[in-house]
C-alpha cells in the first residue's frame, strides 16, 4: 500500500464527496466549503481509517480532543460503492471528517446524495420522505425539525440554511426531566420518544431544547428556559381574564 504523507491537499474524489452535503446555494455550507479548501488533511483522527482532520498545514492531530458536534452527514450513491459521509464543525481551528469505506478511488461517479444539508422548512425527509414535525423556537430565525422515522433531530438556521443535527439522548434526557420521568429507563430511550412524539405538546419540546441549549450553549437563542416558562404563565394568566370577559 502506498504510503500517506501529511499534510496534503484533498484528492479530486475526497473533495467531490464532501462537497456533495454541503450545498452551495446556502450561505452556511458555501463558507464551509471555502474553509475545506483552504485547509490541508494534517493526518488520522482517533478513530482511524477514513477519520480524518483537516487544518492548518503547521497543525498536528489532537487524540486527546473529544469530536466537535457534526455539521453535516450524509450517504453518498456511486456508480459501483455507496458511502456514509459526516464533517464536524470546525474546533479549535480543525474540522473533523469521517468517510467510510476508505480509502476512495481516484474517480468517482456520484449517482445520487441523501443529506439532510438539503431539507428546508416544509419538506419531507431526505432519508425517507417522511413526516418531519417542524417546531418555532425563535421567529426568523430558528426551526426545530423532529422526523420520528428516521429517528433525527436538527435545528434549521434561516439566515444560514444550515441543519445543525442535534444528538438526541441530550435532548430527550432534558424531555424526561420535564414529564419527571426519572425511574422507568426504558421511557428514557430516545426511541420512546420518536414512537411517541404526538403524546409531547409543542411547549415541552420547544422548553427541552431551551435547557439542552441553556447548559451546552450552542445557539444564540435569544430566549431562556425561565423566559419562556414566564411568558406562557402571562399567556395563561390573559386567557384567564379574557375568558371572564365571556361570561
Amino acid at each position: 500500500m502506498k504510503e500517506i504523507i501529511y499534510p496534503r491537499k484533498l484528492t479530486a474524489s475526497e473533495r467531490t464527496i464532501l462537497f456533495s452535503i454541503l450545498p452551495d446555494v446556502k450561505t452556511g455550507y458555501k463558507n464551509y466549503r471555502s474553509l475545506i479548501d483552504r485547509f490541508y488533511l494534517i493526518g488520522e483522527g482517533r478513530l482511524g481509517n477514513g477519520n480524518l482532520i483537516l487544518s492548518e498545514p503547521d497543525k498536528h492531530p489532537d487524540s486527546l480532543t473529544s469530536s466537535a458536534p457534526v455539521f453535516a452527514l450524509g450517504n453518498i450513491f456511486t456508480a459501483d460503492r455507496d458511502y456514509y459521509v459526516v464533517i464536524h464543525s470546525i474546533d479549535e481551528g480543525a474540522i473533523e471528517i469521517q468517510i467510510d469505506p476508505y480509502p476512495l478511488k481516484d474517480e468517482i461517479v456520484i449517482t445520487k446524495v441523501v443529506s439532510y444539508s438539503d431539507w428546508a422548512p416544509g419538506m419531507k425527509s431526505p432519508e425517507n420522505n417522511s413526516r418531519v414535525h417542524q417546531y418555532l423556537i425563535k421567529e426568523e430565525k430558528y426551526l426545530l425539525a423532529v422526523c420520528p422515522l428516521s429517528k433525527k433531530i436538527w435545528l434549521h438556521e434561516y439566515s444560514t440554511g444550515v441543519n445543525h443535527i442535534i444528538p438526541k439522548s441530550n435532548f430527550v434526557n432534558e424531555l424526561m426531566q420535564i414529564q419527571k420521568v426519572t425511574e422507568d429507563k426504558s421511557l428514557i430511550n430516545p426511541s420512546n420518544f420518536f414512537e411517541n412524539i404526538n403524546k409531547f405538546s409543542d411547549d415541552e419540546i420547544k422548553l427541552s431544547f431551551l435547557l439542552y441549549n441553556k447548559y451546552l450553549k450552542r445557539f444564540d437563542l435569544g430566549d431562556t428556559p425561565e423566559k419562556f416558562l414566564a411568558d406562557k404563565a402571562k399567556r395563561k394568566r390573559n386567557f384567564k381574564l379574557f375568558g371572564r370577559g365571556l361570561n
